[in-house]
């Protein structure tokens, strides 16, 4: 993708921004954090950059874990050649900014990063990633949570500037699924994520251990996990073993219009994480006015103002996951005060517009301009 300076976007670009070179992990898998800040960001600066070129590692590609070498080769070319007439690069994963290494030094341009998880606060994590992690010009996280667990990992890297997520402004004009729309009642919790054996820490195991007691005061109280992955075939075991299979239902991935659709209907959002770098699920959330239920020692309670927008719980404690559930669908009032004041907080604080301001600011600040040539 080429922004054409020519052409005025809605946002008025004020001049001095640097031409951009954004480097994406891959298009086309807006379930996962990662690709979701990658669209925001695309979108973000086709409308601030005078010259915006979009390069993927994995184009319209889904669940590659790994580049293969001729892939990686190529990725590194198309930095080079769009390098060219940029001021700066912008990577949105750690793993994707090592490809600097790939590339003359001659040619390489100052860059940023985007830091989201483990793989930049795993201690694990490999030579090339640390590398890339404490030479680039501009580290950005998107939470204080997911800054402060990458500094006490990478000590001598400097803390993270934190950039708020935000949702794409228009509507993806996906198709509805309006027969599993219609089976969302506001006894309903939803949860939405991917389900894979790397990520424990989402609070699905927490949900369904949970899910007993919350039936036994509200027998009508239904769950909806809405995903995919590698752990899908286990959590469903488990559901089974636990006798939920008339009150757990998996959705498998869903369309953005469909899940939108579903959490306007539904009692509640559930995401009781204990490692959530981003929190983009809570957004979708706020966006529809549901109210949230959020682990209270990462990115949710950043996201989640507790008892006002939701509630946050010991991710770990099942007990209150339950209560918190049992308490949030028991009571209609509440729980429509606390969808309204999601939405306007999310409207006040995450907006798009607020993502792309402080963007635009974070990025002037580190990458003055060139002068024309």
């Amino acid at each position: 993708m080429i922004a054409d300076p020519d052409v005025a976007p809605a946002y008025a670009r004020a001049p001095g921004f640097p031409a951009t070179l954004l480097g994406l992990v891959e298009r086309g898998t807006l379930d996962d954090d990662v690709s979701y800040a990658g669209a925001v960001l695309e979108r973000a600066l086709t409308e601030l950059a005078p010259h915006c070129r979009t390069i993927t590692v994995f184009p319209d590609q889904d669940g590659r874990a790994d580049a293969s070498l001729a892939q990686r080769a190529l990725f590194a070319a198309r930095l080079m050649a769009g390098g060219r007439r940029a001021d700066c690069v912008v990577y949105n994963h750690l793993g994707v900014a090592t490809a600097q290494w790939s590339i003359p030094t001659a040619m390489r341009r100052p860059y940023a990063v985007l830091v989201h998880g483990a793989e930049a606060w795993d201690p694990g994590i490999d030579a090339s990633r640390r590398r890339a992690l404490a030479k680039a010009t501009l580290r950005v996280a998107s939470s204080a949570y997911a800054a402060r667990r990458v500094a006490d990992v990478h000590p001598d890297t400097p803390l993270p500037d934190v950039l708020p997520p935000a949702l794409l402004p228009e509507p993806d004009g996906s198709a509805v699924d309006g027969a599993l729309v219609s089976s969302i009642t506001p006894r309903t919790i939803v949860i939405s994520s991917r389900m894979t054996v790397a990520e424990r820490t989402r609070g699905h195991d927490e949900l369904l251990e949970a899910w007993p007691t919350i039936l036994g005061r509200r027998p009508d109280a239904r769950l909806a996990l809405v995903g995919r992955g590698d752990d899908v075939k286990r959590l469903e075991a488990k559901a089974n073993g636990l006798g939920l299979a008339g009150s757990v239902r998996f959705t498998g991935l869903v369309s953005e219009a469909t899940l939108e659709a579903m959490l306007v209907k539904a009692g509640g959002f559930a995401l009781p994480g204990r490692e959530e770098g981003s929190g983009v699920a809570y957004l979708r959330a706020m966006r529809a006015g549901v109210p949230c239920i959020a682990g209270d020692g990462d990115a949710g309670g950043e996201l989640v103002n507790d008892g006002v927008t939701g509630m946050l719980v010991p991710a770990t404690d099942r007990e209150a996951v339950a209560q918190a559930v049992i308490s949030l669908l028991g009571d209609s009032v509440r729980r429509r005060a606390m969808g309204e004041a999601g939405r306007a907080r999310f409207e006040e604080h995450f907006s798009f517009t607020r993502f792309r301001d402080r963007l635009d600011a974070m990025l002037r600040a580190a990458f003055p301009a060139r002068p024309p040539r």
